[in-house]
């Protein structure tokens, strides 16, 4: 595929575009600017939610839509919404009640906030992650309509088996993905960073062959198999990897400024 063809390039942030210690390096910083000129949409496409991507997308002066909470909501520049997809009421609940059995920590994304039931390292851990405050609440207290995500935070092998009983329970009308190792996180049926970007593609008035999207985890794979070029880090999943058009280096190395000068012919 030729450069020219390429109008918008999705990236994921963590694992992808950020490096371990959450940085974008100088290298990636040139390419954009680089990319910014000749009229490419660059668009944040992470699970995480709009006030936690915003620093990053101010950082680097990017006025194009974002895809947040692994494509349950849409947003512009300034935050307004263009699509949004919440969990329905019945699933909300039974997914509140399922973390209580289990003994395994919840949290809730709602109109942007973040909430959860106890103060845990879990919960500890999670805001410092993404450097976003949640709030202690009784989820008793909160009208469960309107629930963006909800999230499942723990040991891998122990949330998966938990992910697949509800799966299983729900079928097509629940999304459940990690997008961690250890978040594993539940949205309403279809969601996916694949969907949201037929959704951009619409909004951008493109066809989905123009853009291109970098990934590295499972959350990553539907946006992979649906851009017209996916690529992968080198420290994606095998998963990630199978579906992808072309594999670069890691998010420590630059993977994501290499490909984007070779391909671009960017001299930066």
């Amino acid at each position: 595929m030729k450069k020219s063809s390429i109008k918008a390039i999705a990236f994921d942030m963590d694992g992808t575009l950020l490096t371990d210690d959450k940085k974008i390096s100088s290298r990636t910083r040139r390419c954009f600017e680089a990319l910014e000129e000749q009229g490419v949409a660059l668009v944040l496409s992470t699970g995480r939610s709009f006030e936690a991507l915003e620093p990053y997308k101010n950082d680097l002066n990017l006025n194009h839509p974002v895809i947040c909470y692994n494509g349950a909501r849409i947003l512009g520049n300034s935050g307004n919404l263009i699509k949004d997809h919440s969990l329905p009421d019945d699933i909300a609940r039974y997914i509140i009640d399922f973390a209580r059995e289990n003994g395994v920590h919840i949290q809730i994304y709602r109109n942007g906030k973040l909430y959860f039931e106890k103060r845990t390292l879990e919960a500890d851990f999670y805001e410092n992650y993404v450097n976003v405050k949640g709030k202690v609440v009784n989820f008793e207290d909160l009208n469960l309509h309107g629930f963006t995500k909800i999230m499942y935070l723990g040991d891998h092998d122990y949330l998966d088996g938990l992910g697949t009983a509800i799966k299983k329970h729900f079928g097509k009308r629940l999304s459940v993905m990690f997008s961690d190792p250890m978040f594993l996180e539940f949205m309403d049926g279809g969601v996916s960073k694949g969907r949201a970007l037929f959704e951009v593609a619409d909004h951008l008035n493109i066809k989905i062959d123009n853009i291109m999207a970098f990934g590295d985890g499972q959350n990553d794979i539907s946006m992979i198999e649906t851009a017209g070029i996916g690529v992968a880090m080198d420290n994606a999943t095998d998963e990630v990897k199978a579906v992808a058009d072309s594999i670069t280096l890691s998010n420590n190395d630059d993977g994501v400024a290499v490909f984007l000068e070779e391909f671009f012919w960017l001299d930066v």
